[in-house]
């Protein structure tokens, strides 16, 4: 078995109150399942682990700002900083630290004083309030976030959580928001700071200032002290919520039929936009955020990838397109929108998208967003990666993403395939042989061992309103995850012997 590469963190998201969920508690692992009957809210959960991600993703890396959140001027800290004045005593404590600065690399535990007085700013990041609430309104395509309350709940807001678990720590870094009509408060617990490393302007600037505290020029070193302290709150919040900022795509699940109509759909957004001044009475469409994502990333398609990734992707895409679709996916890059193309195994030429099988262009996002998009320590979400795949292809597509998971992308999933699922756990379980156990068992090279899956069922709940969600595990005597779809089974097959009864009946007559 090869080494897998461990995606970074674990973190964990919690709701309450929201669209059709009562309560869910979910441990994000490398290898996420959403499971459960229709209209229980996997793919709200899904939607809302994207958001954050959004507004997390690169937000914490120093000198920039979130490519979306500019607007709002969002800086971590930023005007915390500006307020708080350090006291002589933990300015003296702050120097003495960074004088003991003698490379880059892991910096020494931050004095307790210092922590004290970083924390805070960590707790209230400016401007958080304001972008998660535009930013879970815009992925779901909504103004009013009061829609997302779920109805029948007793207050006027929900709720969700994220925590970071931090083995070092031992103890979780959390955020909460409440969100509603009125926009949303975020509040911040952050337990202890812990040991991270220093970039090359945060250790110059450490250095400076170490050298220039003991210098009469007390207003120039408090206005290098303010920097500085904005440069590590920067770097050590990126360590705290590491997981959650790394990059999430979402692949919704009309992904083939915007594949199919995307310069269609363009045009007419293009064409209203344009007319709308003109015309008071024509309505430009509105389309929910990861729909939009999905459609700006795939006009972009190719264009954001260097020789390096291009290498990296042949590498976790290619096992996708010959064990799954005998062919390759491409894209053609025209003077106008791109367009996508299937090369069966063997073809000289390209075959449109639009004439492959169902199968296929289904499958063509996936590729392509690992070829272009996708990257290790990425988040890839997908509703219903089975869908228009016969069962035999299911169980395929199963060791992909374990595949893909080996690889160092997390994946999160919804799905109503009991194939799918089933496959996962002979993958878990295969984990548990010996080597000289594994020896001519398919699937050995992509078994993941049990704490990078988890498997959440979605289940209607008319006590609490709503549905629960609850982690199944796989249980050891079966070696199957005990879904829900055990009862429509059993319930055919009542049906199926009723059936048989009463024509042996009718026979006997």
């Amino acid at each position: 078995m090869t080494d897998i590469k461990q995606t970074t963190g674990s973190y964990r998201l919690e709701v309450t109150d929201f669209g059709p969920i009562a309560r869910a508690a979910v441990d994000l692992r490398p290898l996420t399942v959403f499971v459960g009957p229709s209209n229980t809210g996997k793919s709200y959960l899904a939607i809302l682990l994207y958001a954050l991600h959004r507004c997390l993703a690169g937000a914490f890396v120093p000198r920039e700002t979130p490519r979306f959140l500019l607007r709002f001027g969002w800086r971590p800290g930023f005007a915390e900083v500006q307020r708080k004045r350090m006291n002589s005593a933990t300015r003296r404590s702050f120097r003495d630290w960074a004088l003991t600065l003698t490379d880059e690399g892991p910096l020494p535990p931050l004095p307790a004083d210092v922590t004290a007085f970083i924390r805070p700013i960590l707790e209230t990041v400016d401007g958080m309030d304001a972008s998660f609430a535009e930013e879970i309104g815009r992925c779901f395509g909504i103004e009013d976030l009061g829609a997302l309350v779920r109805r029948g709940s007793v207050g006027t807001r929900f709720h969700t959580g994220v925590a970071v678990t931090h083995e070092e720590i031992r103890e979780d870094v959390r955020y909460q928001i409440t969100i509603g009509s009125n926009g949303s408060k975020v509040s911040g617990h952050v337990p202890q700071l812990r040991q991270t490393r220093a970039d090359g302007r945060l250790f110059h600037l450490l250095q400076r200032y170490g050298q220039r505290a003991e210098r009469p020029d007390r207003e120039m070193t408090r206005d290098l002290e303010q920097a500085l302290l904005r440069e590590l709150s920067v770097l050590l919040f990126s360590s705290l919520i590491e997981p959650l900022s790394q990059e999430a795509y979402y692949l919704p699940a009309d992904r083939t039929g915007v594949m199919h109509s995307h310069q269609v759909v363009v045009g007419t957004l293009v064409q209203s936009a344009t007319t709308a001044g003109l015309r008071p009475s024509t309505n430009v469409p509105v389309l929910s955020g990861v729909l939009a994502d999905f459609l700006d990333q795939l006009i972009a398609m190719g264009e954001r990838r260097g020789r390096m990734g291009r290498l990296l992707s042949s590498r976790i895409a290619r096992p996708l397109e010959s064990n799954l679709l005998d062919g390759t996916v491409r894209v053609q890059k025209t003077t106008g929108y791109p367009t996508f193309a299937y090369r069966p195994e063997g073809w000289e030429d390209d075959l449109p998208l639009m004439r492959a099988s169902s199968m296929v262009s289904e499958l063509a996002p996936v590729v392509l967003y690992l070829k272009h998009l996708v990257q290790p320590g990425n988040v890839l979400i997908i509703e219903e990666p089975e869908a228009h795949l016969h069962p035999a292809m299911q169980t395929v597509l199963a060791r992909e993403l374990a595949r893909l998971v080996r690889a160092g992308v997390r994946i999160v999933i919804t799905t109503h395939s009991d194939w799918l699922i089933e496959q996962i756990g002979n993958l878990v379980r295969l984990s548990g042989l010996a080597k000289r156990q594994q020896k001519s068992l398919s699937g050995t090279s992509v078994a993941l061992p049990p704490e990078q899956v988890g498997l959440w069922l979605f289940t209607p709940n008319a006590a609490a309103g709503g549905s629960l969600v609850e982690e199944i595990t796989l249980d050891p005597e079966t070696g199957l995850f005990p879904t829900d779809y055990d009862a429509v089974s059993e319930a055919l097959y009542n049906e199926g012997a009723e059936i048989f009864n009463r024509l042996q009946e009718q026979r006997g007559e």
